[in-house]
């Protein structure tokens, strides 16, 4: 008898947990878009419009969510529990200067409103949706943007790649370039995805890109408008981690890579940078 209930009380336990996770996953998909931000308060202050061209966060069915503040790009993941009460937010900053950090919060999503609440100077949830001064907590309000969420992405994975790369280290089928050729080429990205890669100053190699930043690895498309692939493809995957940009692409025509590796004959090429800090003027 005692077995009986206890079969019944776990299996009443397993059929809670598959109800909360489908609960949760139909949650995350109507988080899912692009958000404006319309409201940030301190402590119950509310706080100066930002000097940004770009103000939004973009969150992913998966749980992932992009900050965009041009040209500043952050990346985090969040956890929902939407059973609780008030529903649950917890994000975990991926990129940035405060990379690694977690915050617990709270949130409400009524039709294309989304509000948040976090606690600054404590590692306690909010109990409410606001931010009274001395409370040390951030509230903010969303609206729902119409833009795409695939569109937004790859604004943001655009935002990401500009900017000028030195190059750290290369390897063509397992085979390493010297330190001392790496010092010498640097590759420029454009906000429309143009690259150029310059060896002492001197064009060697352009082209355009094409980018998948909502893929798993992130994916990149080559063409080549100049260089010895002239006219040609080739497909490649690509992470950003601190600063350091990192590309694996096969050989034109060749099927993309899986994996940031270069083993002996396998054709493919990986690729290094560090990004260059902007030159203030």
């Amino acid at each position: 008898m005692v077995a009986a209930y206890l079969g019944l009380v776990l299996a009443s336990g397993l059929l809670i947990g598959f109800d909360n996770e489908d609960l949760t996953k139909k949650e995350q998909a109507r988080l899912e878009g692009v958000w404006r931000f319309a409201l940030v308060e301190v402590d119950g202050k509310k706080q100066p419009e930002v000097p940004f061209a770009t103000n939004k966060m973009v969150i992913a069915k998966d749980g992932s969510y992009v900050v965009i503040q041009a040209p500043r790009v952050t990346r985090g993941t969040l956890k929902l529990d939407p059973a609780r009460t008030p529903k649950h937010y917890d994000v975990t900053i991926a990129t940035g200067r405060i990379k690694g950090l977690a915050f617990l919060g709270i949130y409400e999503l009524e039709g294309d409103t989304l509000k948040i609440c976090f606690s600054l100077r404590s590692k306690d949830r909010p109990a409410v949706l606001a931010s009274k001064p001395g409370s040390g907590l951030l509230f903010e309000v969303f609206q729902r943007e119409k833009q795409a969420v695939k569109e937004a992405l790859i604004e943001a994975g655009r935002l990401e790649l500009a900017g000028t790369w030195q190059a750290v280290s290369y390897a063509l089928d397992g085979n390493k370039a010297s330190d001392e050729d790496m010092k010498k080429i640097k590759l420029t990205i454009d906000a429309d995805g143009k690259t150029t890669a310059r060896s002492e100053g001197k064009v060697f190699i352009a082209g355009t890109t094409k980018i998948g930043p909502a893929e798993s690895p992130m994916t990149i498309d080559m063409s080549y408008t100049e260089g010895y692939i002239k006219g040609q493809t080739a497909l490649g995957i690509y992470k950003i981690e601190d600063d350091l940009l990192t590309i694996c692409r096969a050989a034109p025509d060749k099927p993309r890579p899986t994996e940031f590796s270069s083993r002996p004959g396998s054709g493919h090429t990986l690729m290094t940078y560090k990004r260059e800090k902007a030159k203030v003027k």
